[in-house]
């Protein structure tokens, strides 16, 4: 990944510093310790994206963030809280509450960062329209609710791998709780009806038993479908 990156944190937040993570993937990092510095950083060199983390700031970095959300500045915010604080609502505004794992983190950027044409997201034949929340295979068009265009988007993200319910819950509804996971259940079947050839017998997302699901790209049944034997007889008499 490449960009530049104004980090707002406490000066003691080593521990918990984004910093390291975000210039090993490439970024150039400037840190800002103060309102007063990052305002200065804002104006002298504007970033691609300000990430203010309030778990060690020394001065309230919600009004910054709030302030900043008013204004005309169109520089993607992250703001990081801690755990145990509510979410807030900033227009504009991604959260993350507590310390992010890496991929999270760098899920969370990488949207962020994306142009504002950079809506759409592929997988085989089938294309997600973020921006609009549609689904569309084969030139039909399915309109998704925000939380069913959220699983979908994290599945295709991760195509290939078992993603377990708790990382699902977690990632998609921001929740720990995992003593009924019959929503995340409702969601997958929505998604079936809408991307598998057969919902009752999925080949895209799989069930991956006592650990939660797998995404595949579908592709039309018209590319996988082998040559009919009038071809391979033709294909023979000609060599």
């Amino acid at each position: 990944m490449e960009g530049h990156i104004l980090l707002v944190e406490g000066g003691r937040a080593a521990k918990t510093s984004c910093a390291p993570i975000l210039e090993k993937q490439g970024f150039r990092v400037d840190r800002a310790h103060t309102r007063r510095a990052a305002c200065t950083a804002l104006e002298t060199a504007p970033p691609d994206l300000l990430v203010i983390d309030t778990r060690c700031l020394r001065f309230n970095g919600l009004r910054l963030c709030e302030a900043l959300s008013a204004s005309e500045n169109h520089i993607p915010i992250l703001l990081i809280v801690p755990e145990d604080q509510k979410r807030p609502h900033y227009p504009g505004v991604a959260v993350l509450r507590g310390t992010p794992t890496t991929r999270k983190l760098l899920n969370r950027l990488k949207r962020l960062l994306s142009p504002p044409g950079n809506h759409l997201l592929r997988a085989g034949d089938l294309t997600l329209d973020l921006q609009r929340r549609v689904v569309i295979r084969r030139g039909e068009e399915h309109r998704l609710t925000p939380r069913q265009a959220r699983l979908l988007e994290t599945f295709i993200r991760n195509t290939g791998r078992v993603l377990t319910r708790a990382f699902l819950m977690k990632e998609v509804w921001e929740t720990d709780y995992l003593d009924d996971t019959r929503t995340l259940e409702v969601h997958v079947h929505w998604l079936r009806k809408v991307i598998e050839e057969d919902p009752r017998h999925p080949r895209c997302l799989t069930t991956v038993r006592k650990v939660g699901y797998c995404f595949k790209a579908p592709h039309s049944s018209v590319t996988r479908r082998q040559p009919d034997s009038s071809q391979e007889v033709k294909h023979r008499q000609t060599r």
